[in-house]
C-alpha cells in the first residue's frame, strides 16, 4: 500500500552512484583538456540516393509496347521500373566540378573617367535626340489621312452617263421580251 499522500515508489532499484549513464566512449572520452584541444570532426560518408520514379517515361515506353489496359500497364511498371535522372550537381560530401562557380556574376567596375568626363551624360544626351527624331517621323505618319473611298471618289469622280433619248430613264425597268 502507498503512503497517505505520497506517490506509489518504483518498483525498480536505481544502481549506485559509481553508474555512468549513457554509452561509454574510450576513444573521445579525454574530459575537457581532449574537448578543447581538437576538433573531432566526423568525415562524410557518400550516401547513393534513391530518386523517385520517372511514369512520364514509363508511360511513354508502355503505349510504345501497346500497353493499352490499365492492368497491362501496371505490369510493365512493375517489370520496366525506370526512375529519374539526379540533376543535382553537389549532394553532401560531393565536390564541385573544376572551374564551376555559383552566384550571380559580378557587375563590371565603372570606369571612373568616364565619370570624370560626363560621358555619361552625353550618351543619355544623344539617346534623347534619336528619341526626338524618331518621335517626330512617327508624328508625321500619323498626321497623314489615310484614304478612304470618300476621299477616293473626290480625287478620281466617276465618268457622267450619257442620257440616250431613245431610252429615256422612266421606261428603262420595264420588262422587255426578247
Amino acid at each position: 500500500q502507498p503512503e497517505l499522500g505520497k506517490p506509489m515508489r518504483n518498483c525498480y532499484p536505481l544502481p549506485g552512484p559509481d553508474f555512468t549513464y549513457g554509452m561509454y566512449m574510450h576513444k573521445r572520452d579525454g574530459g575537457v583538456p581532449e574537448a578543447i584541444g581538437h576538433w573531432d570532426s566526423v568525415k562524410a560518408k557518400p550516401r547513393k540516393r534513391v530518386m523517385p520514379r520517372d511514369f512520364v517515361a514509363m508511360s511513354r515506353g508502355a503505349v510504345a509496347e501497346g500497353c493499352t489496359t490499365a492492368r497491362e500497364f501496371a505490369l510493365y511498371y512493375k517489370f520496366k521500373d525506370t526512375r529519374q535522372i539526379d540533376k543535382g550537381i553537389l549532394r553532401y560530401g560531393g565536390k564541385a566540378p573544376p572551374g564551376m562557380t555559383f552566384g550571380r556574376p559580378s557587375r563590371p567596375p565603372t570606369p571612373f573617367f568616364d565619370i570624370m568626363q560626363h560621358r555619361y551624360k552625353e550618351l543619355w544626351m544623344e539617346q534623347q535626340r534619336a528619341r526626338t527624331i524618331v518621335q517626330k517621323e512617327v508624328k508625321k505618319k500619323t498626321g497623314e489621312v489615310r484614304e478612304n473611298r470618300t476621299s477616293f471618289l473626290r480625287a478620281h469622280p466617276l465618268p457622267a452617263k450619257e442620257e440616250s433619248f431613245w431610252h429615256p430613264q422612266r421606261y428603262e425597268k420595264v420588262w422587255a421580251p426578247h
